[in-house]
């Protein structure tokens, strides 16, 4: 310990005479270490640590994959029946404390305030579940959830903002659509599910529910001894139990299957990918400072090599000199670490602000102390990397051979720039990997942000008003949307108005379809399709062109005969080569036959990195009581928002209770959709120009001392007659060759990762020949203008003082 203080205290003593190479070195090495703490602070609160819930590798949610459906992955939103739930509930011996929930909206009134909240509609006792206990209060019992008192359990961050932090809310009452609800609990800070800010009794037994009504989650812990392959292997025979017993009246059953995983990993599986890629690149970003102060390092070894020639002399072993060495380098990159924290600091707020745009994203990212360990162990990392090969030699034992060196010579010199072009080799690698890889997810935002829609998202204000059942049955839920739309159409600087179910790209509902005499399609599937009820102005607010026949007018509505509008691909699913016109339609066995009288265009109605699914429109005008949650949108002459508080005034006069919310214009639904390749995009770009400047940085430096050490070279071939663009080639020759290879290295190893970017990417694949093509020959003009200055300078030096000089 006193030698490791005694180094510390010689190092930092040598850097702070040399203030300038100190602080480029601190400040190249914060960069470095504050984007890996910003990733990994992302990482660890997003997909590592999402949830503050107790033994989450316990704490298990069950998916469904319906193969007949067309299903190719399992589904943990919306996708089981309170039958299922029972099934599982009853005879699933590995999992216990079972719990199911829908989600919806209610509207709570705050005071004067009427505002929509995000619900959760429960079975069961879901805090223990969860293993949390109420901040205040108490949960729901399971048997309030199947129809008992009126109770409610409000999320931290509502009882915070909206309540005034009123501890005496609980036990009192709230206006829920209404009606009053006592508020039995808070939830501890952080516990929402979805972002669900409410959480109410179902209110009715799960057996009330047909077994297809599938909307439904489910979240359970595992039983003790049981592992999620034994939950598996159970849930696989209950599987096929259901598929024999109910197989023949729901053909959607054969073959198909449920999956347990843990809460945490069933909800961020889709970001895993993304999220590691990142971590991954920011690792690279680390390699390529640490190769970078490493390149910095060597070029001032000559300054200190008579030093360490004299402890050796003075009997210093090599072991000793190495360790005062990396001892230094430590407490160089600990001073990084240090202002990288600082830098990550502000980063993880900016990121935070890009991860709210992505829907259902669940935890915090925060500099935690895990996030902080981390830190410190990547600090003394850097420094160990980048140290030890300047330490090793520097440290030679050819002490007398050190001394001349310093004096005349040339083989250590030479030694030492063979090390540094290795070092540019290392270098060009790197950055050309980031580069590439830059390059790929920015071409791929490029095709995201230019792929033709089928409609006309810009100028489109969207809203959602949820109108209670208490209040609302279904002809006066007509009534109401239907008045609204006249009065808003009628506002200054709107141009149509139309009102949905659901609109691009924000899909949920869907349903399987029959027609006459079929069954399954092609492929031997159920025909499945977006199902979504409009009103007759509902395409010319979203600029979908009428192909064929006709659109939905004043005269559809309830008792009139039930006519459908599909899409193009709608109706290549459900009657292939024929006409769909005229054809007919039906959602079920017992339902009525609807008359298809319109084909309109494709839209990305899934979003902009996804195909078109096949949908069916109806008007929700002759079916009243379908749905009380519509979509308002408004299309307008100027900026959409522009008429948002008008739109409200109309609302207002027709019923002062009811709220809008979900309040976004439709290129804000689009762009959220594509959220995380946008933030994969902006953060390896930045990645890549920052490896791009080190990497420049670092070749500028190399052949600046280089030529430094090459004067009396210079000199002669200039005296001998080597006119200056022969002596510029010749020193940008020398310079470009370890760019040369290791860009060859670089590009072998973006071919070879370019795969694992195959599924995150659009339209482009991790090989594009214009992306890397591209990229590299970025890569080496810039390469090519970083040796071409000290080049330049070269060829400007004076033989005959040079000569003299030396």
């Amino acid at each position: 310990m006193a030698q490791l203080l005694q180094d510390l205290h010689f190092g930092l003593r040598k850097l702070r005479k040399s203030l300038a190479f100190t602080a480029v070195v601190v400040l190249t090495l914060a960069l470095g270490i504050g984007a890996n703490t910003v990733i990994y602070g992302v990482v660890d609160g997003v997909i590592l640590h999402p949830y503050p819930f107790p033994e989450p590798d316990a704490l298990v949610a069950v998916g469904t994959q319906y193969p007949k459906l067309g299903a190719t992955d399992v589904t943990f939103i919306e996708h089981m029946s309170p039958a299922e739930y029972m099934d599982i509930r009853d005879q699933a011996g590995t999992l216990e404390r079972v719990v199911a929930w829908d989600m919806g909206n209610r509207q709570v009134s705050f005071g004067d305030v009427t505002e929509n909240l995000f619900t959760g509609f429960w079975w069961g006792n879901a805090f223990e579940t969860l293993e949390v206990r109420p901040f205040l209060g108490r949960g729901m019992t399971p048997e309030e959830t199947v129809g008992g008192d009126a109770v409610a359990v409000l999320s931290h961050r509502v009882w915070e903002t909206r309540f005034g932090a009123d501890r005496s809310l609980v036990g009192g009452t709230i206006q829920m659509n209404g009606s009053p609800y006592t508020v039995v609990g808070i939830m501890p800070p952080r516990t929402t599910l979805h972002g669900m800010d409410l959480w109410i009794p179902m209110g009715v037994s799960p057996d009330v529910f047909p077994r297809e009504r599938r909307q439904f989650q489910i979240i359970a812990r595992t039983a003790d001894g049981a592992d999620l392959d034994a939950v598996n292997a159970e849930l696989e025979g209950l599987a096929r139990r259901t598929e024999t017993a109910w197989g023949a009246e729901f053909e959607e059953y054969e073959g198909w299957r449920m999956e347990a995983d843990t809460w945490t990993d069933a909800n961020v599986r889709t970001l895993k990918p993304a999220a590691f890629i990142l971590l991954g690149a920011v690792g690279f970003v680390l390699l390529l400072v640490c190769s970078n102060v490493a390149s910095l390092l060597l070029s001032r070894s000559g300054t200190r090599r008579r030093e360490v020639a004299v402890r050796t002399a003075l009997g210093a072993g090599r072991s000793r000199i190495v360790a005062q060495l990396l001892t230094e380098s430590v407490a160089l990159s600990a001073v990084g670490g240090v202002v990288g924290v600082g830098l990550a600091w502000y980063g993880t707020r900016i990121v935070a602000d890009l991860l709210a745009t992505v829907p259902f994203l669940a935890g915090t990212v925060e500099l935690n102390p895990r996030v902080l360990l981390f830190t410190a162990g990547v600090s003394v990392l850097a420094g160990v990397l980048f140290g030890l090969f300047p330490a090793l030699q520097m440290a030679r034992p050819d002490i007398q051979g050190t001394l001349a060196a310093e004096g005349a010579g040339t083989t250590l010199s030479r030694a030492r720039n063979r090390l540094q072009r290795v070092m540019v080799g290392v270098e060009v690698a790197l950055a050309l990997v980031l580069l590439t890889g830059g390059g790929l997810f920015l071409n791929s935002l490029i095709r995201l942000n230019t792929v033709d829609t089928g409609f006309r998202p810009e100028g489109v204000l969207s809203m959602r008003l949820t109108l209670p059942w208490e209040e609302y049955d279904g002809p006066a839920i007509n009534a109401f949307f239907q008045e609204l739309e006249e009065r808003v159409g009628g506002l200054p600087g709107v141009t149509s108005v139309g009102v949905g179910s659901q609109f691009p790209p924000v899909a949920f509902s869907r349903e399987r379809l029959m027609t006459e005499g079929m069954s399954v399609t092609d492929e031997g599937q159920l025909p499945v399709a977006m199902a979504t009820l409009v009103s007759p102005g509902y395409f010319a607010a979203l600029g979908i062109p009428l192909l064929r026949g006709r659109s939905f007018t004043e005269l559809d509505v309830e008792n009139t005969p039930m006519v459908a509008v599909l899409n193009e691909a709608a109706a290549a699913l459900l009657f292939p080569g024929e006409e769909a016109l005229g054809g007919r339609v039906r959602t079920g066995p017992e339902d009525p036959w609807i008359e298809v009288v319109g084909i309109v265009g494709n839209t990305l109605n899934q979003g902009l990195d996804a195909p078109t699914s096949p949908e069916v429109f109806a008007s929700h005008r002759q079916v009243p009581g379908w749905s009380n949650q519509l979509f308002v949108l408004v299309r307008t002459q100027g900026e959409p928002r522009s008429v948002l508080p008008a739109v409200r005034e109309q609302i207002r006069a027709l019923d002062a209770d009811q709220p809008v919310y979900g309040i976004r214009t439709v290129e804000e639904a689009l762009a959220a959709g594509t959220a995380s390749h946008r933030i994969a995009a902006s953060a390896l770009g930045g990645f890549a120009l920052f490896a791009l400047l080190l990497a420049a940085i670092g070749i500028y430096s190399v052949v600046s001392s280089s030529v430094g050490q090459r004067t009396r070279e210079i000199g002669l071939r200039m005296a001998l007659g080597a006119d200056a663009p022969r002596l510029r080639r010749l020193v940008v020759r020398q310079a470009l060759a370890p760019v040369v290879a290791g860009a060859a290295v670089g590009l072998a190893v973006a071919l070879g990762l370019g795969r694992l970017l195959d599924g995150l990417l659009f339209q482009v694949t991790g090989k594009d020949p214009l992306t890397l093509g591209g990229t590299t020959a970025l890569f080496l003009a810039v390469a090519a203008l970083a040796s071409f200055v000290p080049a330049l300078r070269a060829s400007r030096l004076d033989p005959a003082r040079t000569l003299r000089e030396e």
